[in-house]
């Protein structure tokens, strides 16, 4: 008889917390969503609310059943417990009513997230989430200064190719204190186009290779440009030049603070103690763009993207733009003559290197040249395409500085008697490139010889220019000028008729497009022509000159 007073005592007991609960957790919303200022009076207001509800829950009685007599001997039947004062169900939770209010209060702010001040905003996240702080970013590690010379080899995909880099890590890397080295100041990179010569992508394997040797080594410049073309008389791939202008692209801004970028053959050794020694005394404090190697001369067909009228000097390259020039569709309008530096080692200044990468007129050559594919695009004169970039670059003066053969040459012992002349040398106390190596023991060979030939006397001995500036050059014949337009802009008399060989090419001109309808909502982008809402205004269309 006793059982239906507890279970009355414990029923009066749970509203007593269940309003004690209900007050703590509405109290916890009033202060996660009133101001600071609001909050006291809220505090009395919850404080007295609390009290009512804990009185009305003391006084609910619930009525209980008075149990009827059973007649022995049967057995009475269990007490029914009393039902609770909500009808029979219990309550809904509690806590996950608040937790739905805390959100409620939390996403809405009074005024709308997005018509709030700046300073509203903050001030309401601080009030709602607390004061986060950001962490400090750790940078990861790097070089503490920039390179003062990067050397770019245009490199090929196949086997033959990355067997030639791994003997170049292996024999060149550890020879020169300043190359290669995380303490040095010469990089190597590898320069890979990440796509075919015909613009697919590499397979599987090739990207997998790539991969695990960038990781391994770290001195691949993959840029997005087509792998050498194929020359069509020579056979094997030949032109990297869209290589070169996509990895001057890259190098502009990964190497901001490099001083020379120089681009190489993958056969070539090149002594850097002594390259750093002489580039640092003799060009790192000149002023404005610089470009240096071995030169020889060309003109240049814009219409048949191929150089014409090569040449040792400008007078015999007058003469054979003359011959050779107009034999091409489109080649009576060539440029030129003027020097380019010759392909197996060559430099520019960043300077030079950025404009180039940057020019408007160098990528519409370059779009122009590579869209060819009958015949084949962009297939002779990578090294005479980057001198004739180099002449038509607005800097009156610049023009390629000339080394000598005798400094930067082919190997006498790598060539047969046939192909001897000019180019090639020994190996000498005055070598600073070697050129034209095929295998490992003639890597192994020219190391050994400069280890021999060159002491440390010779390697800080700078190496100067045979030919050192424009002055220098138009001074050397009075007929230089009258075949090399540019010594006019070193105080000679210039050419007699229109200076030809200096004319600047035209960019293509550029279409300026807008919706000039825009009331009108078509599903496509067109021109109005098409049934869309766009307009174009072309550019003043030029001739192939400016």
């Amino acid at each position: 008889s006793a059982l239906p007073s507890v279970v009355a005592a414990i029923m009066r007991a749970s509203h007593i917390v269940t309003a004690l609960a209900t007050f703590c957790l509405t109290r916890l919303i009033d202060h996660l969503a009133t101001p600071p200022a609001g909050r006291h009076d809220a505090q009395s207001r919850h404080l007295a609310e609390a009290r009512v509800s804990a009185s009305a829950a003391a006084s609910v009685k619930t009525p209980c059943p008075v149990p009827t007599p059973c007649p022995a001997p049967t057995p009475c039947p269990v007490p029914t417990p009393c039902p609770v004062s909500n009808g029979g169900s219990p309550p809904p939770s509690v806590l996950s009513t608040v937790r739905g209010q805390v959100r409620a209060a939390r996403e809405k702010p009074a005024n709308g997230w997005k018509t709030l001040p700046e300073a509203e905003k903050r001030a309401y996240i601080e009030q709602n989430y607390g004061t986060v702080s950001t962490p400090a970013y750790a940078r990861p590690a790097r070089r503490r200064e920039g390179w003062f010379a990067v050397i770019g080899f245009p490199v090929g995909i196949n086997e033959a190719n990355r067997q030639r880099r791994a003997l170049l890590r292996e024999l060149w890397y550890p020879e020169y204190p300043n190359l290669a080295h995380e303490s040095g100041s010469v990089r190597a990179e590898f320069i890979i186009g990440l796509l075919t010569y015909q613009g697919e992508g590499h397979d599987d394997s090739l990207v997998e290779q790539l991969h695990e040797e960038q990781m391994a080594h770290g001195d691949l410049a993959l840029v997005n440009a087509r792998e050498a073309t194929k020359d069509p008389y020579r056979g094997d791939p030949k032109c990297t030049g869209e290589k070169i202008l996509a990895w001057f692209q890259q190098v502009v801004v990964l190497h901001r603070t490099t001083r020379f970028f120089l681009k190489a053959d993958w056969d070539t050794w090149i002594h850097t103690t002594r390259l750093e020694h002489t580039l640092r005394t003799l060009l790192a404090t000149r002023q404005g763009p610089l470009y240096f190697g071995n030169t020889l001369w060309c003109s240049y067909s814009l219409r048949n993207f191929q150089p014409c009228g090569y040449g040792f000097g400008p007078l015999q390259a007058a003469g054979a733009k003359k011959v050779e020039c107009p034999l091409l569709p489109g080649g009576g309008d060539a440029v030129g003559p003027y020097p380019y530096a010759a392909g197996l080692f060559w430099g520019m200044s960043y300077d030079l290197v950025k404009w180039i990468a940057g020019s408007r007129l160098v990528y519409d050559f370059w779009h122009n040249a590579s869209a060819r594919f009958e015949p084949p695009y962009w297939v002779k004169g990578e090294d005479s395409a980057f001198g004739f970039f180099a002449h038509i670059a607005p800097f009156p003066e610049l023009t390629p500085l000339h080394w000598g053969w005798d400094i930067v040459h082919d190997g006498w012992e790598f060539r047969d008697d046939a192909e001897r002349g000019l180019c090639t040398s020994s190996v000498s106390a005055k070598s600073l490139v070697v050129h034209s190596m095929h295998s490992r023991m003639d890597f192994e060979l020219v190391r050994a010889q400069f280890r021999e030939r060159c002491n440390a006397t010779c390697e800080q001995t700078a190496l100067p220019f045979a030919v050192d500036g424009l002055r220098d050059l138009c001074g050397r014949n009075g007929n230089i000028p009258k075949a090399y337009a540019k010594c006019a802009n070193a105080g000679h008399k210039a050419i007699d008729g229109p200076p030809n060989d200096v004319r600047v090419p035209a960019s293509r001109p550029r279409r300026t497009c807008n919706n000039k309808v825009r009331e009108k909502n078509v599903p496509f982008i067109a021109s109005r022509e098409e049934g869309g809402t766009i307009e174009c205004v072309a550019e003043q269309a030029k001739s192939i000159f400016a």
